[in-house]
């Protein structure tokens, strides 16, 4: 009896020490699982960032290349990117006075060094002789942006102009901001007005405009693209202006201030189109015409007159 007392105990004992011997390594071994299954994952979420990091510069890197190639595109002239755009609509306003069209020029060409281009727009008035007189006795050429409703009775006007080798332009029949930039179709009317009011006075058709108030101002804002795509897809080509007289800021300024703000302003651009008026209102500026042009010419620049093949100065564009 005492025997198998002392046989269970050691046998209990051995077995304990077993027990305990199988749990410790279990232990362990769950120990270093862990161990290693956090070390995994470490490593695991390390390769993910560092993907992540190769990933998102890799779309950064294709994003700034996406901009430039967006950047560059801007850089192009928009009315002419609009007007290509606009092509590839059917719209009805183009199928309105299909004979108002000018056969394009394949490319425009840098005036000649020492020109400039002065245009005279609101015309033709009394004040319109002045200044053509003051041209002929010169012998240099200018452009004039006629308003169509004012050749009735100056017919006379315009053939001397044409006849003294100066260059007509359109600059709207009416002049009325309010009715013209409402639509394309309006414009388009109203320019049609004076494109044929101008060849029944002179027998040219003109083939280069003037925005009034210029192509971007605050009465046009919502459809001035349309309407130089319009225009340019017939063919008429317009031109704004790098020199202001100031005879048209709504400040009565003396013909000393106006030869001063055009001789002063000629040099510093690189196209010179100069801004003047003939209106019925613009006595001083004729008068201020042969002054303006014996200083130019006597500082060696030539008067030309604006046509289709010289490049345009155009103001820059806002959304």
């Amino acid at each position: 009896m005492i025997l198998r007392r002392r046989r269970y105990s050691s046998y209990t004992s051995s077995y304990r020490r077993r027990r305990r011997l199988s749990f410790g390594t279990v232990l362990r071994v769950v120990l270093v699982l862990a161990v290693l299954a956090v070390i995994v994952f470490a490593g695991y979420m390390v390769r993910k960032a560092l993907l992540s990091d190769q990933v998102i510069a890799g779309l950064e890197s294709q994003n700034q290349a996406l901009q430039q190639q967006v950047d560059e595109l801007s850089a192009i002239v928009p009315d002419v990117q609009f007007a290509q755009s606009m092509q590839e609509q059917t719209l009805s306003y183009q199928s309105l006075y299909p004979e108002m069209q000018v056969e394009p020029t394949p490319s425009f060409a840098a005036p000649a060094a020492n020109t400039v281009y002065l245009t005279f727009d609101d015309g033709p008035s009394k004040n319109t002789a002045t200044v053509l007189d003051a041209l002929k006795a010169a012998n240099q050429k200018a452009t004039f942006f006629v308003i169509g409703k004012n050749i009735a009775g100056n017919e006379a006007l315009l053939k001397r102009m044409v006849d003294e080798g100066h260059t007509i332009g359109i600059h709207t029949y009416s002049h009325d901001y309010n009715a013209i930039y409402t639509s394309v179709e309006a414009y388009l009317e109203d320019f049609h007005q004076t494109y044929q009011a101008i060849y029944n006075a002179c027998g040219v058709y003109p083939t280069i405009f003037r925005f009034p108030g210029g192509s971007v101002n605050s009465y046009s804002r919502g459809v001035y693209q349309q309407i130089i795509a319009e225009l340019l897809r017939r063919g008429f080509v317009y031109y704004d202006w790098s020199v202001s007289s100031e005879d048209a800021t709504g400040t009565r300024y003396t013909a000393a201030h106006i030869t001063r703000a055009v001789t002063e302003g000629v040099p510093k651009v690189e196209i010179p189109i100069v801004l003047l008026h003939d209106g019925v209102e613009k006595k001083t500026t004729a008068q201020a015409l042969p002054g303006i042009l014996s200083s130019l010419t006597q500082t060696g620049y030539t008067c030309a007159p604006l046509t289709n093949t010289v490049k345009p100065v155009t103001f820059n564009y806002a959304e």
